[in-house]
C-alpha cells in the first residue's frame, strides 16, 4: 500500500502536468482547474487501494480523463434555460403532498390479495421477470401476468377512484 507522504509527493510532481492535460482536453482554464481538483479528491479517497509499485501518475491521468468524459456525457442531457421558462413549467407545486400519496399507495398495497401483492412485488419492486416470478410462486407465467394486471388496476382504483381506473382499463 502506498503511504500518504508518497502519494502527496507523487501528486505534487504530477499536478502541473495534469493541469496542462486538462487544458488540452477542455480548453477552459476554470474547468481545467475543476478537473484537477476533482482528480485530487477522487485519487485521495481511493489512495488506500494503491500498491507501492503502481504507476500512480498514469492512474491520476486516467481519473482526470474519465471525469472529463463524464462531464461531457452529462452536458449532452442538459438544456439551456437562461430565463427559467422550462424549470418554471415543470416545477412542483408547493401544495404537492408526496408523503400522503405514498401513504395512500402503501395502504392500497396492503389491501391487495396476497397473491397479487406478491406477484407485483417480485416483478415491479425486485425486477424479476414474469418467468422467474412464476417459478417462485409455483404457477404459470400467464397467471403472474394476470395477477399483476389485476393488482395494478386495483391500485389505480383504490388510490385514484374507480373513474380513473376505468379509463385506464378502457384505453388498454
Amino acid at each position: 500500500m502506498i503511504t500518504d507522504p508518497e502519494f502527496t509527493n507523487i501528486w505534487s510532481e504530477a499536478k502541473c502536468s495534469l493541469r496542462s492535460y486538462a487544458l488540452r482536453l477542455c480548453r477552459n482554464p476554470v474547468l481545467a482547474d475543476d478537473l484537477v481538483q476533482q482528480t485530487a479528491l477522487q485519487a485521495w479517497e481511493a489512495r488506500q487501494y494503491l500498491r507501492s509499485k503502481s504507476n500512480v501518475r498514469s492512474w491520476l491521468f486516467v481519473i482526470l480523463r474519465n471525469y472529463h468524459y463524464s462531464l461531457l456525457r452529462r452536458r449532452k442531457r442538459e438544456v439551456d434555460d437562461p430565463e427559467g421558462a422550462l424549470s418554471d413549467s415543470i416545477a412542483v407545486d408547493s401544495g404537492y403532498h408526496a408523503q400522503s400519496e405514498l401513504d395512500d399507495v402503501s395502504v392500497a398495497l396492503q389491501e391487495l390479495p396476497k397473491e397479487q401483492r406478491q406477484a407485483l412485488a417480485h416483478v415491479v419492486i425486485r425486477g424479476l421477470s414474469y418467468a422467474q416470478t412464476a417459478r417462485l410462486c409455483s404457477c404459470k407465467e400467464g397467471t403472474i401476468k394476470s395477477r399483476i394486471s389485476r393488482a395494478r388496476q386495483r391500485l389505480l382504483e383504490t388510490v385514484n377512484g374507480p373513474a380513473l381506473g376505468s379509463r385506464v382499463r378502457a384505453s388498454n
